[in-house]
């Protein structure tokens, strides 16, 4: 179990340092269908008013040669600024753990072992993120990254969305997910759901429940509060 939830960890922030690489030539106008214009159309409009969010958040890893399910609850922050995000996970299931992004670089802080990880983000900085993807990001963006397809409507926790296909226009992207679905809801423009799916099959769930747009969020949030006696790892870079 204690391995099990270590290569979670792993595997979440990796989802959050791996985002590099990603300039792809631009999708032809052409190839998208009214279906998918109708959906992206909607995410920039909820993307123009979004300053920040709050969330649940339920992950779930899935490793099918071994047929193993890994699940981390806990709480999302998320707050827009001109010169990038300030992304901050609360982890309290099974494990208490924070991810912080912020200011170019990733905190991690688990208390139960008493250690801070630091992680400069470099020229990565402002595509660090792939389960947010989507998320107050306008479609040229994604459309530049992604080839992007609507597959249908599908109803996730009693909410009807519409489904996404991502697929990567970069080789180090497409080499880590195959493929990323996006399940919008049109009424927040936003994917409530996110599943990033590896060459080898196995897959990343990203939800979000209880999501609040908005709440003004306090700069005091996205502040770390480590006591003494933490270990602390000396900066990495993803460069």
């Amino acid at each position: 179990m204690k391995q099990r939830m270590m290569r979670l960890g792993r595997f979440s922030a990796a989802l959050f340092l791996c985002a590099c690489g990603m300039s792809g030539r631009a999708l032809c106008q052409d190839a998208v269908t009214p279906e998918t214009r109708r959906v992206l159309a909607r995410i920039d409009q909820a993307g123009k008013n979004l300053t920040d969010l709050t969330a649940n958040i339920k992950q779930t890893k899935v490793t099918l040669v071994v047929n193993d399910t890994s699940t981390e609850t806990g709480k999302l922050f998320l707050k827009r600024l001109k010169n990038g995000n300030r992304t901050k996970l609360e982890y309290e299931k099974p494990e208490v753990k924070t991810l912080l992004i912020d200011k170019g670089k990733v905190l991690i802080y688990e208390p139960k072992i008493k250690r801070l990880q630091e992680i400069d983000l470099g020229k990565n900085r402002a595509q660090a993120e792939f389960l947010l993807t989507g998320v107050g990001q306008s479609s040229a963006n994604l459309t530049k990254t992604y080839d992007v397809k609507f597959l249908k409507e599908e109803t996730v926790n009693g909410t009807k969305t519409s489904l996404l296909e991502l697929k990567p226009k970069s080789d180090k992207v497409s080499s880590m997910f195959s493929q990323i679905w996006l399940w919008i809801d049109p009424a927040l423009g936003l994917p409530i759901q996110t599943r990033l799916t590896e060459s080898s099959g196995d897959y990343l769930t990203f939800q979000l429940e209880n999501i609040k747009l908005n709440p003004k969020l306090s700069d005091k949030i996205f502040k770390l509060n480590v006591p003494s006696g933490v270990q602390k790892i000396k900066p990495l870079s993803s460069r």
